[in-house]
């Protein structure tokens, strides 16, 4: 029975808040740095992230009128009757013999007393499905607040150095080094536009050699981690092929050094998958996503200053309103 009651306690209390956790975490584009531990690794996780969330619980349903009553509402009793319930329950557990601890062995049925142990057991059972509903809530929301800050992270760190932002900007810098940026997969960082403000629309792009000795560029537009943690493979959009065979042939016919641009070839795929047993080697650079204009960047400096923006009217250069180049397979690399 104590080993019954010790896993109930693993699983409701631990294994399942660790679970929980990682689910609210991944309605955001953010991705734990590791998806599958040892049961050590497990236990330890889910103990520090349920730290705050358990007291929190704790101190509901002790003073907080709602928590305190809902759900599974009871008569609670006074702390002696609540203590009583909780010795009965524990004598239940480690007891072997359940029928000389009822007092029940030379009396006919039915027993008063085993009714008497049985309530004490609902109601202490009760409490804890009360205790469990929000102490899963309060994870839940951690999971979710912890999703938010780590998504946000680029456009609050850009505000670092704005003097009404410096408090802010100090008290979330020591919250994301000490428990966000530890528990976020390198590769996110790495693959995505997590340091860039969203408003910049920085676009990854990734150079991959292959073992084969063929040089791939394109727009990172995903990846994928294996339950260790490390990277299985990689998803490109907008893929150049490096025609190595033509450059090096044109460099013996010419005799002189060649520009390298005018060997990179399309490949019409919308998708190009790169497994990570194939790739030698990897350069990741960060491309920007759109033409900033005098009038933008004019319009973000003024709002930054908290400064009513008027319609400016910016003169654009013919050259630079010329749309050029081909629209489905977009310039990443001038």
């Amino acid at each position: 029975m104590i080993a019954l009651v010790t896993t109930c306690f693993l699983v409701f209390y631990i294994l399942i808040p660790g679970a929980l956790f990682r689910f609210a975490t991944s309605f955001s584009s953010v991705k734990l740095k590791s998806f599958q531990r040892t049961r050590s690794q497990e236990a330890t996780f889910a103990v520090a992230v349920a730290l705050l969330p358990f007291a929190f619980a704790l101190a509901g349903v002790w003073f907080f009128p709602v928590m305190r009553h809902h759900p599974f509402q009871i008569r609670e009793g006074t702390y002696t009757e609540r203590r009583i319930d909780y010795h009965h329950a524990s004598e239940l557990l480690v007891t072997s013999d359940l029928s000389k601890l009822l007092g029940c062995g030379q009396q006919p049925e039915p027993c008063p007393a085993r009714n008497h142990y049985w309530h004490s057991v609902d109601r202490v059972l009760r409490r804890q499905a009360r205790f469990l509903s929000w102490y899963y809530i309060a994870i839940f929301a951690e999971g979710l607040i912890f999703g938010l800050s780590a998504s946000k992270y680029g456009d609050w760190q850009s505000k670092a150095g704005r003097s009404r932002h410096r408090r802010f900007a100090a008290a979330y810098n020591w919250v994301t080094r000490k428990f966000i940026l530890p528990n976020i997969s390198e590769w996110h960082v790495l693959l995505t536009d997590f340091n860039w403000p969203k408003k910049d629309r920085v676009l990854v792009v990734a150079d991959v050699l292959q073992n084969d000795g063929h040089l791939y560029r394109g727009r990172v537009e995903d990846y994928f981690i294996d339950p260790d943690g490390k990277l299985s493979g990689i998803l490109l959009r907008n893929v150049d092929r490096f025609d190595l065979h033509a450059y090096r042939k044109a460099q013996e016919e010419s005799g002189e050094i060649v520009t390298s641009e005018n060997y990179w070839k399309t490949i019409p795929s919308e998708n190009f998958y790169i497994s990570h047993s194939a790739i030698s080697n990897l350069n990741v650079r960060f491309a920007p996503g759109k033409t900033t204009t005098f009038e933008d960047l004019t319009r973000d400096v003024l709002q930054e200053e908290d400064i009513d923006v008027p319609n400016l009217d910016a003169l654009e250069n013919e050259d630079e309103s010329r749309d050029t180049g081909d629209p489905h397979h977009p310039d990443l690399y001038s």
